[in-house]
């Protein structure tokens, strides 16, 4: 019944071209999540041994709302609220209009001897015309690039369309350019990919400090909203907030930091109380003193899908792959640097279901993608569901290398995925990237790139405050989960890379390593049941910036954790609260 997804059969790629239905798989595992834990897997016995929950999640757990503080509360948050519609819906199952891309007029080449940039594009933009459908790639193999003047060789602008191919196995999308600097194979984009970040009329004050996970936001007045607005809601980065954080390499410099930035909904206002109550709570204290204020947001792309077909990029043949190499216009890494497979940015309530990176024919070097797999940004509510990515050819300095990165992007989900052979696997980047889920999914083999060059590894929390993030029940092998200090990169650099984000009931395999959890946050930070051939947590040096030492728990007890599963648990409680 509760499917084990690609756990037991890393490198594989599905036979099945059915669309994955996640809220049924979610249903299904509360199920499971609801029984008593066993001791299972790797090393266990199989017989029932007596379960354990954390202190800071008993039976009782409700939301947390504003009566606890952020600056000095253990919180274990809410993120029931992840991914496509968030959480509230399963991913849907698009019947068409079907644009099928080897039809007239469109006429793409199956065989992958020609090109087929053009046809599919025309074939994407005949469905956006249409209002949406489906672009589908039968069995087959397609050649793209990014034609000139363009940032992507694919690029989707209009919400409702959905890019489908015949299965993993079966339909294949080739790069052929590795003149790939700053560019994707494909491009989900919204009409302005920096709205988190613009203040736009009307902006609207709060009118008090919020310190804790509410989601009632007090204003000067309501009178410019109305439900169902998708607003902001932001502060600035301060000098009094930098000093607050002990953070003096950042005071200086806070016009490059954005601040905090929290896109939400109204789904209700209080015009007397002068109230607007949003759909997902704020992740972290919000100040007046830090201009803390509430605007309209531009539309997002929305209801873009990505579907059952594998995608990769032919290697790039030049030398010259050492870290700093990227700056350097007469090396290869200069050609490959930030480049991304899968881009969404300004897109909201969209999916990746069942696709994989893969290595064409014509590579030498075992190489799916020149630098990066999936990028998220300014993005919202998007469900990763059964995606592999893997194989890097550069994993150098200056955000290269990493499979899975989400940058100032807020609630999305990343469930039953897979990140391989990279520098970083699972990335969280920024002060606006907070809410996400990482979910049964698996990091294996960092800190390895084709080129030989990737001298750090591990999923982390990478700069500058993301926070109020959840890894929950994934596993690492010979690799690790960081959230720790990080005082590197130009200036202002990434130091405080977290705060209150958990890592729950992880799992370890291999030997690279001695820990599995690098937890070092900025208020608190929290480890919560750890197990397998590895399970050791390593809380780092207390400093000023990350004082106190995070919360750990059951290292060594993940087996017995009850529940096993605090995302699932989280979602049960927000779908029956009645029942809890």
């Amino acid at each position: 019944m509760f499917r084990s997804g690609w756990i037991g059969r890393v490198g594989l790629m599905s036979k099945r071209p059915v669309k994955l239905e996640t809220r049924w798989y979610l249903l299904c595992g509360l199920m499971f999540a609801a029984m008593p834990a066993l001791v299972s897997g790797e090393g266990g016995t199989g017989s029932e041994a007596e379960g354990w929950r954390s202190e800071l999640y008993p039976m009782d757990w409700t939301p947390p709302g504003e009566e606890l503080n952020f600056y000095e509360d253990k919180i274990i948050q809410d993120f029931s609220r992840s991914g496509y519609r968030g959480g509230l819906r399963m991913i849907p199952s698009i019947e068409g209009p079907v644009f099928q891309v080897t039809d007239a007029p469109f006429r793409a080449d199956v065989g992958g001897e020609e090109d087929s940039t053009t046809a599919i594009q025309a074939a994407i933009d005949a469905a956006a015309s249409a209002g949406g459908g489906v672009i589908y790639l039968p069995a087959g193999t397609y050649r793209v690039a990014p034609q000139e003047g363009q940032r992507a060789a694919l690029t989707i602008r209009d919400s409702g369309v959905v890019l489908r191919g015949a299965g993993r196995d079966q339909t294949f999308i080739v790069n052929t350019s590795y003149q790939m600097r700053s560019r994707e194979v494909i491009r989900v984009e919204g009409p302005e990919q920096e709205s988190f970040f613009v203040d736009r009329e009307p902006t609207v004050p709060i009118r008090r400090d919020l310190m804790g996970p509410t989601r009632s936001i007090p204003v000067v007045d309501t009178a410019a909203f109305s439900v169902g607005d998708r607003v902001v809601l932001r502060t600035d980065t301060t000098e009094e907030w930098v000093a607050e954080h002990n953070e003096p390499d950042w005071s200086g410099h806070t016009q490059l930091m954005s601040g905090l930035a929290y896109p939400r909904r109204v789904v209700a206002i209080d015009e007397e109380a002068r109230r607007l109550e949003v759909d997902v709570p704020i992740r972290y204290a919000m100040k007046t003193r830090d201009n803390a204020r509430v605007h309209l947001a531009v539309d997002a792309v929305m209801e873009v899908g990505l579907e059952h077909f594998s995608i990769g990029n032919v290697q790039h043949p030049g030398e010259g792959w050492e870290n700093p190499d990227y700056t350097d216009p007469d090396k290869a890494a200069y050609d490959v640097h930030h480049a991304f497979l899968i881009a969404f940015d300004g897109a909201e309530n969209c999916w990746v279901d069942r696709v994989s990176s893969f290595r064409p024919e014509s590579n030498s070097l075992a190489v799916h993608t020149l630098s990066n797999g999936i990028f998220l940004h300014h993005s919202r509510f998007i469900t990763l569901s059964n995606v592999e990515m893997q194989r890097v050819q550069y994993g150098g300095w200056g955000g290269n290398g990493y499979t899975y990165r989400i940058q100032d992007s807020a609630d999305n989900l990343i469930i039953e995925s897979l990140a391989a052979y990279n520098r970083h696997g699972f990335v969280f980047s920024h002060m606006a990237t907070t809410g996400n889920v990482i979910h049964r999914s698996l990091d294996r083999q960092s800190g390895i790139a084709a080129s030989g060059t990737a001298d750090s590894s591990g999923s982390d929390h990478h700069m500058r405050f993301s926070h109020s993030n959840l890894v929950d029940q994934s596993t690492v092998e010979n690799s690790f989960f960081d959230a720790r200090y990080r005082p590197y990169g130009s200036i202002p650099r990434h130091n405080i890379s977290a705060a209150h984000s958990v890592f729950w009931n992880i799992r370890g395999k291999g030997s690279k390593y001695t820990d599995i959890i690098r937890t070092q946050q900025a208020r608190y930070g929290y480890a919560i049941g750890t197990s397998g051939e590895v399970y050791n947590v390593y809380t780092l040096g207390n400093l000023p910036q990350t004082d106190p030492i995070d919360h750990v728990e059951g290292v060594g007890k993940g087996e017995t954790l009850e529940p096993q599963s605090l995302y699932l648990d989280q979602l049960q409680r927000s779908i029956d609260p009645e029942k809890w």
